[in-house]
């Protein structure tokens, strides 16, 4: 769904998590283009890594059989997407269905309940409405090393929190591989299944709700491989207007309660502005998918994320640290997540390191990717910084 997963992740399983599902590729293979022998393109998804997509990038999408888009909204309980209002706006002008999904990293009911309540806040925060897909993005490494039993349980305590909010159309994004060994498939989650042959061609998983076949395709005049996925039936469809009659108060905090207020005022109009606007706007008709304030300046950074290039990034093993300096960072460093001086007494656990090419300096920089013991915690820090 993003960088670090799907086509890489289905070949090398130590590819992690930072930030639902593949855009770019460490792999330099050959992007498909279109041809009558492929797979429908019915479905793409896109998270920060496509944030650079404009209006026109979906109407193309749109005018090349794309009907719906599925969007990472978040991540563990700590990583709201910074380009989510902006990306929902262009997919919603260009007529495509719109669905939403969570980057899971939960381990136990309790985790999963809270990772739900931040999946649950970020929509809230772009659309009153309940008849969107939420999907439970399930690849992220450390899901590996819990029993099929407990993760199953885990997942269906993540729905259950999703259902009491009232959003009853979930599902289960994983790979074919981890099928039945790692999690299921269940009638509340049919599935939408990542597989990618070397010569995609026909249907498979037709009893699933969709098949990701592709994380390299190109659409024409589009400079970027995207996702790519064929839907077997209609469920990721009819999304955009989403309930009309739907106006309850979120159940995810103030934050949230005040944007439900501001989702059903009639005296505002929707933001045509990016995701760094400063000023809120909220909609008039009930479901309508609005446009709300982004992170501030001192949260995101666009030219920072560009600054960096990606060498490699892989699991690596468990180290504990300690640090007060620097800050943790999404993997591309664009988002900021907090700085390390506020949390003095956390002890931080690795799982994956990465190497990034600093364009400002020309150097090269080892980052760490860490996770408090709580597992509620977490973010890419500088090697330099950490601290045995």
């Amino acid at each position: 769904m993003t960088f670090n997963h799907k086509k890489t992740k289905l070949a090398i399983l130590g590819m992690i998590a930072g930030g639902i599902l593949l855009g770019t590729s460490v792999t330099a293979n050959a992007a498909l283009s279109p041809s009558s022998t492929l797979p429908k393109t019915d479905m793409v998804d896109v998270s920060s890594w496509q944030g650079n997509l404009t209006a026109a990038d979906y109407q193309t999408m749109a005018g090349n059989g794309v009907k719906a888009v599925t969007i990472k909204a978040t991540e563990g309980t700590y990583y709201t997407n910074p380009y989510l209002s902006q990306q929902v706006q262009y997919a919603q002008q260009a007529g495509l269905s719109v669905n939403f999904y969570h980057f899971v990293h939960f381990t136990s009911t309790d985790q999963a309940q809270s990772e739900a309540q931040n999946f649950i806040k970020a929509v809230q925060l772009v659309t009153n409405s309940k008849d969107v897909v939420m999907v439970a993005d399930f690849e992220s490494s450390e899901l590996a090393g819990v029993s099929k039993s407990q993760n199953d349980a885990n997942l269906a305590a993540f729905d259950a929190t999703l259902n009491q909010a009232g959003y009853n159309k979930t599902d289960l994004y994983t790979m074919a591989s981890w099928l039945g060994v790692h999690i299921d498939t269940n009638t509340s989650n049919n599935g939408w299944i990542a597989d990618y042959p070397n010569n995609p061609t026909g249907s498979k998983y037709t009893s699933a709700n969709a098949w990701q076949w592709a994380s390299d395709y190109r659409f024409p005049s589009i400079n970027q491989n995207m996702d790519v996925s064929q839907m077997n039936n209609d469920f990721y469809l009819n999304s955009t207007a989403g309930s009309t009659t739907d106006t309850s108060t979120p159940t995810t905090g103030s934050s949230s309660s005040s944007s439900s207020s501001s989702l059903s005022s009639s005296s505002s109009s929707i933001s045509s502005s990016s995701s760094s606007t400063t000023s809120g706007s909220t909609s008039s008709t009930p479901g309508e998918i609005v446009k709300v304030p982004g992170p501030s300046g001192k949260q995101y950074s666009a030219s920072r994320s560009k600054s960096v290039k990606l060498v490699w990034r892989s699991n690596m093993g468990r180290h504990a640290y300690k640090t007060t300096d620097g800050a943790r960072y999404s993997k591309h460093l664009g988002m900021r997540y907090g700085y390390n001086s506020d949390m003095p007494d956390i002890t931080w656990y690795t799982d994956a390191h990465e190497k990034l090419y600093m364009k400002n300096s020309g150097h090269y920089a080892i980052y760490y990717h860490v996770k408090s013991a709580d597992g509620q915690h977490g973010g890419w820090i500088w090697r330099g910084y950490l601290n045995k």
